[in-house]
């Protein structure tokens, strides 16, 4: 990837992005109404966030990628946008302000500075899995305090599954990313 710093900033309604070099504050306890708001503040936005790395891929690698990559990777930012909307108007139902907690958007910047197609489906992969298994935890922990979320979080983690499976058939070598990002290195 590329070693730029920083990409130029964009905005990103109806989030607040946090100043760049702040420390985000970590989110509340999971068994509070606050703990909850902050997850899912920070699902939608990552889903946001992929869904226009998964448009700017399909752009910026149309001429280097498979044909059925770039359809893909268009299609996946329908599901996405999907799963953005689903926590957003759960967040609306809840009362969540999704500007109430600043966000980062570090996500993006990493998946932009990808030089190459593989190399964006190999980070991409090693981020969708690390936002399944985090579904999968808030569906358990939420069960009983909070359906309704639970079965958001755990739709949207079945889902992606498929995202992390897409790109290893396309890449085969994503599976390393995933297994490293799985990891925690």
């Amino acid at each position: 990837m590329s070693n730029s710093t920083h990409l130029p900033r964009r905005e990103w309604p109806p989030f607040r992005l946090a100043a760049v070099g702040t420390l985000l504050t970590p989110p509340d306890p999971i068994d509070t109404e606050t703990g909850v708001a902050d997850r899912i503040r920070t699902v939608a936005f990552a889903e946001l966030q992929a869904r226009e790395a998964f448009k700017w891929a399909a752009d910026r690698f149309l001429t280097t990628a498979a044909p059925e990559v770039i359809a893909d990777w268009k299609a996946l930012a329908v599901e996405e946008d999907r799963h953005y909307h689903w926590l957003l108007t759960r967040m609306g139902e809840l009362g969540i302000d999704p500007s109430a907690k600043p966000v980062g958007d570090q996500l993006w910047q990493s998946l932009v500075r990808c030089e190459t197609a593989e190399q964006f489906a190999g980070f991409v992969a090693s981020a969708e899995e690390r936002g399944r298994k985090a579904g999968a935890r808030f569906e358990q922990v939420l069960k009983s305090k909070d359906p309704e979320t639970a079965r958001i979080f755990g739709k949207i983690a079945h889902e992606e599954t498929h995202h992390v499976q897409l790109a290893i058939r396309h890449f085969p070598e994503a599976l390393n990313w995933v297994k490293r990002g799985s990891s925690g290195t």
